[in-house]
């Protein structure tokens, strides 16, 4: 039983965000992170974390099971994480972002965990130096392909010929339309897949790495045309303005594909540690 005038304590743990080098930890103390947290930098060895304190009646492993059911409590904090992890990258070189609600017991506990992953952090934290994330979509430019029926109708009107006359063996006829119709579709399909296909591949040498990711689905890319490549590049930052005349020469090479670029972001992509 709680004693009148006293408080029970409240369990807490430390959020981290990323992990990096030559952070200002000034700098970063004047973002507030998840929770309405004020954002901190601990160190060790050579590294610096980005942290947050977070009360763990919240943050807590019951807790979050609870919350990470919860749309819009998912949304907010990754919105927030993800504010944090682009201003620590906007004021060093290199960062390697940490998953979403990546939570310790302590700073203590932070920091052993840094120093087991710190080789494989020093190799990410090389890989990705100097560079950023960029998101390349291709899509579909689709034009109209004439229907063999609405041709056949036209060429029916020219010659005269009645829906009477039209109608003898129109059954057959229109099976081989329908047939002639989806075989069209088909290699179009095949030969804008195999356009997007080398178009990735003449982007390749503009990269420092890239990653293949399945194509997303057109209730999330908002295009009624669908997506034939989702890929994304990690690109030198001073050779950004090479990349972006890289995309436009592609535009004109291949104008039956839309082509659309996003970044530059921190590379979550190409942060990735083998261990979990």
């Amino acid at each position: 039983m709680t004693e009148p005038g006293t408080e029970t304590p409240v369990e807490t743990g430390t959020y981290v965000y990323a992990v990096g080098r030559h952070l200002d930890e000034q700098a970063m103390a004047e973002l507030e992170g998840v929770g309405a947290a004020p954002v901190r930098v601990i160190a060790h060895r050579d590294l610096n974390a980005v942290v947050s304190t977070v009360d763990l009646a919240e943050f807590g492993e019951s807790a979050l099971r609870k919350n990470l059911e919860n749309l819009s409590w998912v949304e907010k904090t990754a919105r927030r994480h993800d504010e944090v992890v682009r201003r620590a990258a906007a004021i060093t070189t290199a960062l390697a972002p940490f998953r979403l609600v990546t939570i310790y017991r302590s700073d203590a506990a932070a920091r052993d965990r840094i120093e087991e992953l710190y080789d494989e952090l020093v190799i990410v934290l090389e890989r990705i130096d100097r560079r950023s994330e960029w998101s390349v979509k291709i899509f579909d430019r689709q034009e109209p392909i004439q229907s063999a029926q609405s041709g056949q109708s036209a060429q029916s009107a020219t010659s005269g010929a009645t829906p009477a006359a039209e109608s003898t063996g129109s059954g057959v006829a229109y099976l081989e339309r329908r047939r002639a119709e989806i075989r069209q579709r088909r290699e179009a399909a095949g030969d804008k897949l195999a356009q997007a296909d080398q178009l990735f591949w003449e982007l390749v040498p503009a990269a420092a790495a890239t990653r293949r990711l399945p194509p997303q689905d057109q209730r999330l890319t908002g295009h009624q045309a669908p997506m034939l490549m989702n890929a994304t590049l990690l690109v030198d930052d001073d050779r950004s303005t090479a990349f972006f005349e890289m995309v436009a020469t592609l535009r004109s090479k291949y104008p039956s594909l839309d082509i659309e670029v996003n970044g530059p972001w921190p590379p979550y992509s190409f942060a990735v540690l083998d261990k979990p």
